[in-house]
């Protein structure tokens, strides 16, 4: 819990004011990942990130974050994505069920830990069923200028 505290305000501190989820009127829904990286896909995990990052960031405007971080030992990963509206969480969750690259995500990644924060519709929910059940809404908080 702590890890992902520290991991949430660190990402919070340094995204622009429109893109983080700080305050009860903004509409960022935030996914946080951890995930155990599969032995055999450990060799080109590098390569196959940086093949997600960029189709990410070129086929979604509507994804304002999108970071992996990894363990020393190259065994765990964190996945930090923070997305403008509950809209642009759904097109990526429905973007990614039909990727070319979903089986190989799915094949690399062991997700162990999946939050989604923010204000989620009944069909982001129901989208993101077979992946998690772990909504949270924001309760309180606030953004330093």
């Amino acid at each position: 819990m702590k890890k992902i505290f520290l991991i949430l305000m660190t990402v919070l501190l340094i995204l622009p004011m429109s893109s983080y989820a700080g305050h009860h009127n903004d509409k960022s829904i935030i996914f946080y990942l951890d995930m155990n990286v599969a032995s055999e896909k450990a060799e080109n995990l590098d390569k196959f990130v940086a093949y997600l990052s960029e189709t990410v960031e070129r086929t979604e405007p509507g994804t304002t974050y999108y970071k992996y971080f990894i363990s020393a030992d190259k065994t765990k990963v964190s996945l930090l994505e923070v997305y403008q509206d509950d809209a642009a969480a759904l097109f990526h969750v429905k973007s990614f069920l039909k990727a070319v690259h979903r089986d190989e995500f799915l094949d690399t990644f062991e997700i162990t830990n999946f939050q989604v924060l923010g204000e989620s519709s009944e069909e982001l929910k129901l989208a993101m069923a077979d992946f998690t059940d772990d909504h949270r809404n924001l309760i309180d908080g606030y953004k330093r200028k």
